[in-house]
């Protein structure tokens, strides 16, 4: 995560690489996962809140005198960039904001009211288009529908260039004052505020009881949600605040279809509506959901309420996921060995880095890989291996593991291909942790330098924070012999 340098320059000296810069670096930063015990996320934070003008803006100038079209790409832009940002992290975390941080996105909404989010002259109406993309990153529907009256001049503002839209949509008002057409954009925007994101754990999963109450909605996919636990509670789970995570399903619901689930729920009473960061194909979104507000003392625990998941952990070529998803989806990679498709094909619901506490080696001659080694783990002591974890089903987690035996699932009373073996990891996030390797000690050999390069890249895609050179070193140590 690059550190973020705001200073403001002088009227009548712009530099404007550095100005751009600041620009790209907001926007990188309103893409960054809030994470208030990271200490570089709260410093770029810290260095936004004490950037803020005494007039709650972000303005980048010392003064607003400047010709028109810089004020917006240089006063308002980053003024909404950052109000976005402070949106972003209240919706992630509102608890750990500080007296400080709450006053600044207050007066940052305040500040961002201006122009109506309109830009400059002729393209007033792309800048509002653009301004509105801003905070929807944010998660602006799910902040005006929780806090309308943290700025009620926020809230209002927002809701009449709502009304706007819907009014544009109703009479096909497409063009711009060039006869450019905005279409696609103000269709895009107005499906969005008429719709919610509604992530589901439970009956209203598809293929459950109540799931005639989503008919009308559109699924976006497996998705879920960290610290909170699953439990039993007889016809229906229930989530409460923990350490786990949960798998459920993903939807965008019209805002008509809320209030039969919010009834269904027993929103107020049984379950409370609240909105949470669910990660969906790897990316994290806004979404609601419903915490049960009973106490669940004495229920049991369970990890997933419909299909029964496990973390399969790779250490080898699998640990890069394009190649992992050969075995999920069917194919080759790079002109390895074709693997058939697994009966579900949908992809991993999570994916994260993991310490296994054996060594890894190099070993065997594998026909895929020019004859040369591939990765084994050493089960004789305890060690530390880089892997990486997938949460798929059982179905899936059987698949690959037959396909990586030579199409054989181990078993405990035989002795059969390279991957014979499946140990048991113990248990992370509620679930299941397993790999596999060979019951003894395979013969060393070096791996090709292309296996090599699938490991580095593997690594590298989930272990950022590592250098190449400690890459390198680390596959280096994994040679023996």
């Amino acid at each position: 995560m690059e550190i973020l340098k705001l200073n403001k320059q002088k009227c009548n000296e712009p530099k404007f690489d550095e100005l751009y810069e600041m620009i790209s670096g907001l926007e990188t930063f309103l893409d960054e996962e809030p994470d208030f015990n990271d200490f570089l996320w709260y410093k770029n934070l810290s260095e936004i809140l004490d950037f803020q003008d005494h007039d709650g803006s972000f303005k980048l100038f010392e003064a607003y005198d400047i010709p028109s079209d810089a004020r917006v790409d240089f006063c308002y832009w980053p003024t909404y960039l950052c109000t976005a940002i402070l949106i972003k992290a209240f919706l992630t975390d509102s608890k750990s904001f500080t007296p400080k941080a709450k006053l600044g996105l207050l007066k940052g909404l305040e500040a961002s009211c201006a122009k109506n989010l309109r830009g400059h002259g002729y393209e007033a109406f792309k800048g509002q288009i653009d301004a509105l993309n801003i905070f929807i990153k944010s998660g602006l529907n799910e902040f005006i529908d929780l806090y309308p009256g943290l700025c009620p001049q926020f809230s209002e503002m927002i809701n009449k260039i709502t009304s706007q839209f819907e009014e544009k949509l109703s009479n096909e008002d497409f063009l711009g004052p060039w006869g450019e057409s905005y279409e696609a954009d103000i269709k895009a925007i107005n499906e969005y505020f008429c719709q919610r994101q509604v992530f589901v754990y439970g009956t209203l999963l598809s293929g459950e009881a109540n799931h005639h109450y989503l008919k009308n909605s559109t699924c976006l996919g497996n998705a879920y949600i960290e610290g909170y636990d699953l439990y039993d509670v007889g016809y229906y789970p229930a989530i409460v605040a923990g350490d786990g995570l949960v798998i459920g399903e993903l939807y965008r619901v019209s805002k008509e279809d809320l209030p039969s689930i919010d009834r269904l729920e027993g929103e107020g009473t049984l379950y409370a509506k609240r909105c949470e960061r669910v990660i969906l194909n790897g990316n994290a979104t806004f979404a609601f959901t419903y915490i049960y507000l009973r106490d669940v003392t004495g229920l049991e625990r369970i990890p997933a309420w419909k299909d029964d998941y496990v973390w399969y952990v790779s250490y080898g070529s699998n640990m890069l996921k394009e190649r992992f998803l050969c075995y999920i989806e069917g194919g080759s990679y790079e002109g390895s060995r074709y693997h058939p498709p697994c009966e579900d094909t949908s992809h991993p619901i999570a994916v994260k880095a993991i310490d296994i506490p054996f060594d890894m080696y190099f070993a065997n001659h594998s026909g895929s890989w020019e004859n040369a080694g591939v990765s084994f783990l050493d089960t004789t002591k305890k060690g530390k291996a880089l892997g990486v974890a997938y949460l798929i089903t059982r179905e899936q987690f059987r698949h690959v593991a037959a396909q990586e035996n030579c199409g054989r699932y181990p078993q405990e009373d035989e002795s059969y291909g390279w991957y014979e073996n499946i140990i048991n990891l113990g248990t992370k996030d509620g679930f299941e942790v397993k790999t596999i390797t060979n019951r003894s000690l395979r013969p060393y050999n070096k791996p090709c330098q292309a296996y090599r390069n699938t490991l580095f890249k593997g690594i590298r895609e989930n272990w950022p924070e590592k250098s190449d050179k400690e890459i390198e070193d680390y596959l280096d140590d994994c040679i023996r012999g």
